[in-house]
């Protein structure tokens, strides 16, 4: 039987719920297989189904096949961030030099770390920087408690990207953590003039940060029934579902997070709030 067709049987035991199966199945397959990325897609499937101590046995012989070659390598450290395991992703990585997608990667790894002085010290290494790396940016500098340095770097994305959500996110939580929570709040009323799913999902967003579950669930419906694949409307909507303690609610929505981005980080998100005591 090839690695898909392996695969694919694990999806079937899963989804008819043979939890038993998927288990020794994909362990099987992991030490079976010479293609690492085989092993990241069960990682992946495993950890909607948060079967916590098969994906432990996973990662340990994934990380005995690592391959040497460096795109590949760099691609398996990069799945396993997104998975969020960025201190295994960092030690496939560590050592190794590179050009900007490497050190994007350990840069990303660092924070999630909580490394933050390496992790600037990193992604301010980068030579041609993205809106991505310049939101780490103030995500880091917010971190470490720079406030200033982190809001003069949102104000300016937030001025050359006023209608972008990853921007319109990162500029209001900067505000948020330098505890200027009413201009963030004046900023969602701007936004909302416009009446799109974008403005919709920040609302949504900032009214869940700073505790109005309640008004953060109603823009983020509002988001999602404007643009039913807006994965931050999603994400903020499926957190709040699991605060007010509907679990099953909030993991159908991590799963249809997954659906329109496999792999996307916001579905792990909703999940982790769903595993909290």
């Amino acid at each position: 039987m090839s690695n898909d067709d392996s695969f694919n049987e694990i999806v079937a035991d899963l989804s008819a719920g043979r939890t038993d199966e998927v288990s020794s199945k994909s362990i099987a397959l992991a030490e079976e297989t010479d293609d690492p990325f085989t092993i990241v897609k069960c990682i992946s499937l495993l950890k909607v189904a948060n079967d916590k101590e098969t994906i432990s046995k996973l990662i340990d012989i994934l990380m005995t096949k690592v391959p040497e070659e460096y795109n590949p390598r760099v691609e398996i450290a990069g799945a396993l961030r997104g998975l969020e395991y960025p201190h295994k992703a960092y030690e496939i990585l560590k050592g190794m030099e590179g050009e900007d997608p490497l050190v994007r990667i350990k840069s990303i790894c660092l924070a999630e770390m909580e490394e933050y002085e390496m992790a600037l010290s990193c992604v301010t290494g980068i030579k041609e920087q993205t809106v991505g790396d310049r939101v780490l940016m103030v995500d880091i500098y917010s971190s470490l408690g720079e406030h200033s340095a982190a809001n003069k770097i949102a104000e300016s994305l937030i001025g050359e990207f006023p209608k972008e959500y990853v921007v319109m996110r990162c500029y209001v939580t900067a505000l948020i953590l330098a505890g200027r929570d009413k201009e963030a709040v004046k900023f969602v009323r701007s936004c909302l003039k416009d009446k799109s799913a974008d403005s919709n999902a920040i609302a949504a967003y900032v009214m869940r940060i700073t505790g109005n579950i309640k008004a953060a669930a109603g823009y983020a419906t509002r988001a999602i029934q404007i643009d039913n694949g807006h994965v931050g409307a999603m994400e903020t909507l499926g957190i709040c579902l699991a605060e007010k303690g509907e679990i099953d609610k909030a993991r159908i929505v991590a799963g249809a997070i997954n659906e329109k981005s496999p792999g996307d980080k916001a579905a792990l998100n909703v999940l982790s709030y769903c595993d909290r005591d």
